[in-house]
């Protein structure tokens, strides 16, 4: 019988671990002593502890809105997407139409609803203008979201200045990344992502840049598509022609607490690492193998390798809808020689091309997981090799506060 064909591991989903206290994390830099116990945590099958109608009760999805994914932070842009002053950009989040603009070198956020008469200050989607101005009757704003111009202005006298100023969300940055949050007062972005503040900071840089963005919507919760990122049970039924197998055992390490999971592991089909390393090395780069997937709950994930750097978030538009949001960067590299330009170009077009795959081929699959939910009289389980959902669900269920059963 003929050997397996090669896959090439540009984009790998791997096996991953649940919750365990903090002085039980397994360090993920260790490397594995012989003889060492099995990665995985559990020993035997979790239960699944969110029921069907969590997933599309509209009672327990205004929970969540209000109890864990409002009051959180969230990646709307990057700052090579707004480069210049007067650049701006527009998208919705949780329902709240965002316009995040350029201010002479600052990044604010606003409600893309004029004070005036309501008008969305722009129906763009981006664009570039000196002011801040309503597109329906003119009324401009400074970067602080107060009045300023204002077309016959006498005519609104006496002047109610407190009921004229644009609604205006904290806005940080992380690195390259520009993150949002919807709350009043929001704990910091840096406490927020946690220890993967630095590592985010730093990866979405030089020697990376800018290679792809997509957005899509469908039918599912969007705890379907965050829950189907932590675990790679399905790749030999979903991902035959790109990923076609997950890690061993014995190759998996994982960082896990209760606001984040972070899964590492190695390549090691010899050919793979090969073909990978040449083009690293082509760019200036010393290759390390190592592929990282970070989940920052609830809802977006990181993920990085020696070629590529990764962010995805799951939107909910309402309990049976989500967007998916998709950012990626491509190793470029210090070398300029006519190689290297030549090896960053294929290595983006390779690059761009599986993970359009690999997302194309998970999509179709979510409809499918929530029509079953939606008629399923089944508990649910959830194996070893998924035991990272079962942290997930924690956080899920502890954040609205609902009562946890960990008994089988």
């Amino acid at each position: 019988m003929a050997p397996p064909r090669e896959r090439l591991w540009l984009f790998g989903h791997c096996s991953s671990s649940a919750w365990v206290p903090l002085w039980l994390r397994r360090q993920p830099d260790n490397p594995r002593a012989p003889g060492d116990r099995t990665v995985y945590i559990h020993q035997e099958h979790l239960r699944y502890l969110l029921s069907p109608r969590h997933y599309f009760e509209e009672q327990f999805y205004h929970q969540e809105l209000e109890r864990i994914l409002l009051p959180g932070w969230h990646l709307v842009a990057a700052r090579s997407d707004i480069p210049r002053p007067g650049d701006f950009l527009t998208l919705d989040l949780f329902g709240q139409p965002l316009l995040v603009r350029n201010c002479d070198g600052e990044i604010h956020t606003f409600q893309n609803v004029c004070a005036h008469r309501h008008c969305a200050l722009t129906g763009l989607p981006r664009g570039w203008a000196p002011q801040l101005r309503c597109q329906y009757h003119g009324w401009e704003y400074t970067k602080e979201g107060r009045t300023g111009k204002i077309p016959d202005a006498g005519c609104f006298r006496p002047w109610d200045r407190d009921n004229a100023c644009l609604r205006k969300f904290q806005t940080e940055t992380c690195g390259e990344l520009i993150f949002v949050s919807l709350a009043d007062q929001p704990i910091p972005l840096r406490e927020y992502l946690g220890d993967f503040y630095r590592v985010i900071a730093e990866s979405f840089v030089a020697p990376f840049r800018p290679a792809w963005q997509w957005e899509t919507s469908f039918p599912a919760n969007w705890k379907i598509p965050v829950e189907n990122t932590l675990e790679a049970y399905h790749i030999p039924c979903l991902h035959r022609s790109t990923l076609d197998h997950y890690p061993p055992e014995e190759r998996v390490f994982h960082t896990l607490a209760e606001g984040h999971s972070t899964l590492r592991t190695r390549e090691y089909k010899e050919v793979v690492v090969r073909q990978q390393n040449w083009l690293v090395r082509r760019l200036g780069v010393e290759p390390t193998n190592w592929y990282t997937h970070h989940l920052i709950h609830p809802n977006t994930v990181f993920i990085g390798t020696d070629i590529l750097r990764l962010c995805m978030t799951f939107i909910p538009v309402s309990p049976t809808r989500t967007v998916q949001r998709v950012r990626m960067y491509t190793l470029r590299g210090p070398c300029n020689s006519l190689l290297a330009r030549a090896a960053a170009w294929l290595l983006r077009q390779v690059s761009v091309w599986v993970v359009r795959t690999v997302l194309g081929e998970d999509v179709p699959i979510f409809a499918s997981v929530q029509r079953g939910l939606q008629s399923s009289s089944h508990r649910g389980v959830i194996g070893t090799l998924e035991e990272r959902i079962y942290g997930f669900h924690r956080f899920v269920l502890r954040g609205c506060g609902e009562q946890i059963s960990d008994s089988h």
